[in-house]
C-alpha cells in the first residue's frame, strides 16, 4: 500500500466517527462543514466520478433536517467511498482496516476536541466513547501482533517497535479519557493535546505495519 492510499483510507474510515460525533455530541453546523471539508480532500488523492458522488452525498447531510435521511446519506457515502477504496487495488485491504481505524478514531477525537475549545457547551460523551474505542483497538492490535497473526512479514525488531507504539497510543488515549472526566475546561485541553501525541504514535505504528512490507 502506498502513502496516498493510506491517507485515503484514514479519511474514509473517519466517516463513521463523524456520524457518531454528529449524533452523540451534537456540535454546531460549522463542525460538520469542517469535517466534510477535510474528508473531501480524498478528491485530490483519487479523483473519479465514484468518489465525487460519495463526497456529494456526504455533503448533503448539511441540508437534511430529517435524521433518517441524514443517516442514510452517511451510510451511502461510506459504502460508496469504501467500495472505491477496494477498486484502488490496495493489498490486503480487509486486514489493514483495523489499524487504520485506530488512526481515524484518534484523528476524529482530536477534531472534536478542538471544536470543544470553540464551543464548550457540547457534551463530552462522544469524545469519551471514541477514546475508549481507541484504547480497545490498540489492545486488540497488540494482541494480534504478539500472536504473530498480523505480523508474519515483519521482523521481530519492527514488530516490537510497532507494539511499543500501539501501547503508547493506548496509554495516551487512556490519558485523554481520564482528562475528559475532569469537569474543567482545561480537562478537554489536556485531552486534545494527548490526542495529538496519540495520533502521532498511532501513525507511526500503523504506517510501519502497513507501509513497511
Amino acid at each position: 500500500m502506498n502513502l496516498s492510499t493510506f491517507i485515503y483510507l484514514v479519511l474514509i474510515l473517519s466517516i463513521p466517527y463523524f456520524w457518531y460525533i454528529r449524533y452523540s455530541t451534537n456540535p454546531k453546523k460549522g463542525f460538520s462543514m469542517l469535517f466534510i471539508g477535510v474528508i473531501s480532500l480524498i478528491l485530490f488523492i483519487n479523483f473519479n466520478l465514484f468518489v465525487l458522488a460519495g463526497c456529494a452525498v456526504l455533503g448533503s447531510v448539511l441540508l437534511h433536517k430529517n435524521k433518517n435521511l441524514s443517516h442514510f446519506s452517511f451510510f451511502t457515502s461510506f459504502i460508496v467511498l469504501i467500495t472505491s477504496a477496494f477498486n484502488t487495488g490496495a493489498e490486503n485491504l480487509i486486514w489493514t482496516i483495523l489499524p487504520i481505524t485506530l488512526v481515524s478514531g484518534i484523528f476524529s477525537l482530536m477534531m472534536i476536541g478542538h471544536w470543544f475549545l470553540v464551543d464548550p457547551t457540547i457534551t463530552r460523551i462522544g469524545m469519551k466513547n471514541i477514546a475508549k474505542s481507541s484504547i480497545f483497538i490498540a489492545v486488540v492490535l497488540c494482541l494480534l501482533l504478539l500472536t504473530g497473526f498480523a505480523s508474519q512479514e515483519l521482523s521481530i525488531f519492527y514488530r516490537n517497535i510497532i507494539i511499543g507504539l500501539y501501547v503508547s497510543s493506548g496509554i495516551l488515549s487512556l490519558g485523554s479519557l481520564k482528562s475528559l472526566n475532569e469537569k474543567s475546561y482545561t480537562g478537554v485541553m489536556a485531552a486534545t493535546g494527548l490526542s495529538y501525541l496519540s495520533l502521532l504514535v498511532s501513525l507511526g505504528g500503523t504506517g510501519t505495519l502497513i507501509l513497511l512490507p
